[in-house]
C-alpha cells in the first residue's frame, strides 16, 4: 500500500484512518465521538486504539460499557482452555500457549473489551482481550489472550481474573517506575500518544499543566484526562493503548 487515502484503520477504531503514503497519520474519518459526561466509576472497557486525541467541547457521550466482575480486588488464579490452547496465571506470571512472561518482566500492559456488531447471520457479541509485554512502541515479546463467548466457558471472569492479577502484581511497579523517571525530571511516552513530563501532560497539540489537571477515567474504552474547573474532559488516548490503563494511577501518583 503506497497511495495515500483513507483505508480501514489497523488499530481498530471502526474508523478510516490516513496513510499519508509512508505512514498511518492521527486523522480519522469519521472523528470519535464526544467525551462522556463525568462519572464516578472509572472502571469500563470497551473498543479503540490509537495516539491520544484533543477533544473540544461538545456534549457527552452516553456511559460507557461495565463488567460485572468489578469489586474487591482480589489475586485468584487462571487455569483455563481458551480456544484449545492452555491459559494459566498466578502471582508468579501468565502464560498462553507457548508465550509467557513473568510479572516483573513485563513493560505495558492493556485490557479491554470489544463490541462486536451482529453481522452475516452471527448475533452481537463481545470480545475480551488482554495483552502484556515488554517493550512497549517496539515489537517485543507478549502473551496476548482473545477469549470470546465460544471460545471459553464464563469468558468475562476469565477476563477478569487475569486484570485482576496484572492490577496486583504488575501495575503498581510499572506506575512507580514510570513517576520515578518523571520526578526526575524526565519525559516519559505512555500509551502511544500521551507524554507525561514534570510540568504536567501533552498529547495532539494540548499541554496541560500539573495544577490544571483534575484527573483521568476509564470510560468507553478510552481514558480521559479532565481539566480542571471544565465540564468535560479535554485529552483522551484510547484504552487499547499500552499502559494507557496506568494513566489515572500515574497522573494521581505525580498530584499527590
Amino acid at each position: 500500500m503506497s497511495q495515500p487515502g483513507w483505508y480501514p484503520d489497523p488499530y481498530g477504531t471502526g474508523s478510516l484512518r490516513w496513510w499519508d503514503g509512508r505512514a498511518w497519520t492521527d486523522r480519522l474519518n469519521p472523528e470519535p465521538d464526544r467525551p462522556p459526561r463525568p462519572r464516578t466509576s472509572e472502571q469500563a472497557y470497551g473498543p479503540a486504539h490509537g495516539p491520544a486525541y484533543a477533544q473540544g467541547p461538545g456534549q457527552g457521550a452516553g456511559p460507557g460499557w461495565q463488567p460485572s466482575w468489578v469489586g474487591p480486588l482480589a489475586v485468584p488464579s487462571v487455569d483455563a482452555t481458551v480456544h484449545g490452547v492452555r491459559l494459566q496465571a498466578n502471582e508468579q506470571g501468565v502464560a498462553y500457549g507457548e508465550a509467557g512472561l513473568a510479572w516483573p518482566h513485563v513493560e505495558w500492559v492493556a485490557y479491554w473489551a470489544a463490541q462486536l456488531p451482529a453481522g452475516s447471520g452471527q448475533a452481537p457479541g463481545t470480545r475480551w482481550i488482554f495483552q502484556a509485554g515488554r517493550y512497549p512502541f517496539h515489537g517485543g515479546p507478549r502473551v496476548e489472550v482473545v477469549i470470546e463467548a465460544d471460545g471459553v466457558a464464563e469468558p468475562e471472569t476469565v477476563w477478569g481474573r487475569l486484570i485482576r492479577l496484572c492490577q496486583a502484581c504488575a501495575e503498581p511497579r510499572l506506575v512507580g517506575e514510570l513517576a520515578a523517571h518523571v520526578r526526575a525530571g524526565e519525559s516519559v511516552d505512555v500509551a502511544q500518544g500521551l507524554t507525561v513530563h514534570p510540568g504536567g501532560v501533552r498529547g495532539n497539540r494540548v499541554s496541560l499543566s500539573w495544577a490544571s489537571i483534575s484527573g483521568a477515567i476509564v470510560d468507553g474504552g478510552r481514558v480521559w484526562i479532565r481539566q480542571a474547573g471544565g465540564p468535560t474532559p479535554v485529552l483522551y488516548v484510547p484504552q487499547q493503548n499500552p499502559n494507557a490503563v496506568l494513566i489515572p494511577a500515574l497522573l494521581s501518583d505525580l498530584k499527590s
